[in-house]
């Protein structure tokens, strides 16, 4: 790998993955920021929706976090009366992680927004390029998605969220 112009330095794998992380950044808070959540908040939001009930080790792992970013963010959006915690049947110490009812109509009013911003993020690119960026994507971190389907066991790169 040679690095002697800034073309070389733009071609970079980490250099592109690292400017489109700034992108999405910036695209996320154009789109929400009149709505009062982090693009992380929101990921726990949507993950309480689409599967209520989890307990905070379920939620870490399904957003591949570590168990302690995703407390803080849930005692967060506790606070904020988005989530409520309840005792769970499964485990006498675990605790169920459910939108309250506010958290639902929270859910209601961004959901347009979140399509908005995804919408956005992918907005220069063809649909077919549209469809291979989220294929190549899903299948580097190795995300069995709608985009990936692996043939094999793919181990998914761990990636730890700093909240």
């Amino acid at each position: 790998m040679k690095l002697n112009s800034f073309t070389d330095l733009h071609s970079f794998p980490g250099y592109l993955m690292r400017r489109a992380g700034q992108f999405v950044t910036a695209t996320f808070n154009a789109e929400m920021k009149e709505m009062g959540i982090t693009s992380g908040q929101l990921a726990v939001v949507l993950a309480a929706h689409v599967r209520p009930g989890m307990q905070q080790h379920e939620l870490a792992d399904s957003l591949n976090w570590d168990a302690a970013t995703v407390g803080g963010m849930i005692r967060r959006l506790e606070a904020q009366g988005l989530l409520e915690r309840r005792s769970s049947p499964r485990s006498p110490r675990g605790r169920e992680i459910y939108l309250s009812e506010a958290g639902k109509d929270f859910f209601t009013r961004i959901e347009p927004h979140v399509a908005t911003v995804q919408k956005n993020v992918l907005k220069a690119l063809a649909p077919d390029e549209r469809k291979q960026i989220l294929y190549l994507l899903s299948k580097m971190m190795g995300e069995t998605n709608n985009h990936f389907q692996p043939k094999s066991s793919t181990r998914r790169v761990p990636v730890k969220k700093q909240g």
